[in-house]
C-alpha cells in the first residue's frame, strides 16, 4: 500500500475525531479518493488502527504517525498563508503536497521560524512539538530556493513544490528528493548542481521549485 494513501487516511481519522465522528463512513468521505475500505483493512493489519463496529480508533503507532502528518500539514498552511501570502485554498493545496514531500527534520525549524503557532489558518489546533515545549527562538538553518544557493556549500533538499507532475518525476529521476544532499557547482551561464556525485544542468525555473536547508556551520 502506498505510504501517501496511509497518510491521507490517518489525516482523515484525526480530522474526523476532532469533530467527534471518527467512523468508517465519515473518514472515507473526508479522505482522498484513493482511500477505500480495503485501505482500512490493511491499516488494521499493520497495527495502525483498530475497529469498534463502525468507529475507528488509532493505535499508539497510528497516533504517532497521524500527529506528525497533521503537524506538518498545518504548519505548512501557516507558511504558505503567512509568509508566502497565499489564499487559504491555495495554501491548503500546497500543504497537501508539502506534508508528503518534506523531511521530518524540517518541521521543527519551520515551527520555530513561524513562532510556534497554535492554530492553522482554519482555526484548527497545530499539535505542539518539542521545539514548542522548549520555546526555541533560533532557527539553526535557513530555508531558500535552490536557485538562490551560492556555489560551494552543501545543502539538504527540504521540500519540492513543482508546478507540474512531469517536473516532479524529472527531479526524482535525477535523484532529487527531500533529504538528499545537493550542491551548486556553477550558476552561469547555466545552473549546474551535484547530486550523489552526479552533475546536472538545470533550468532556473526548475531550481525555484526546490527548497533547501543550508546549515550556516557547514
Amino acid at each position: 500500500m502506498k505510504n501517501h494513501v496511509v497518510d491521507e487516511m490517518l489525516e482523515a481519522i484525526w480530522r474526523c475525531r476532532e469533530d467527534d465522528n471518527a467512523t468508517v463512513s465519515a473518514c472515507l468521505e473526508v479522505a482522498h479518493a484513493e482511500v477505500d475500505r480495503k485501505t482500512i483493512q490493511q491499516m488494521e493489519e499493520q497495527g495502525l488502527i483498530t475497529l469498534d463496529g463502525e468507529s475507528i480508533i488509532m493505535t499508539k503507532a497510528g497516533e504517532k504517525l497521524a500527529f506528525a502528518i497533521i503537524r506538518r500539514h498545518r504548519l505548512a498552511e501557516r507558511l504558505f498563508s503567512d509568509i508566502l501570502g497565499m489564499g487559504q485554498e491555495q495554501a491548503e493545496l500546497a500543504a497537501c503536497s508539502f506534508e508528503h514531500s518534506v523531511v521530518p527534520e524540517v518541521t521543527q525549524g519551520l515551527c520555530t521560524l513561524l513562532g510556534h503557532p497554535h492554530e492553522c489558518p482554519h482555526g484548527k489546533a497545530i499539535p505542539p512539538g518539542k521545539c514548542c515545549r522548549e520555546r526555541k527562538s533560533k532557527v539553526g538553518q535557513a530555508l531558500q530556493p535552490l536557485s538562490e544557493l551560492t556555489c560551494g556549500p552543501p545543502a539538504r533538499v527540504a521540500y519540492i513544490r513543482p508546478q507540474h507532475h512531469d517536473r516532479l518525476h524529472m527531479l526524482l529521476s535525477m535523484g532529487i528528493s527531500p533529504g538528499v544532499s545537493i550542491r551548486v557547482h556553477q550558476r552561469t551561464p547555466v545552473l549546474v548542481v551535484e547530486v550523489d556525485q552526479s552533475e546536472f544542468a538545470m533550468d532556473r525555473q526548475v531550481a525555484e521549485d526546490i527548497y533547501v536547508w543550508l546549515d550556516p556551520q557547514e
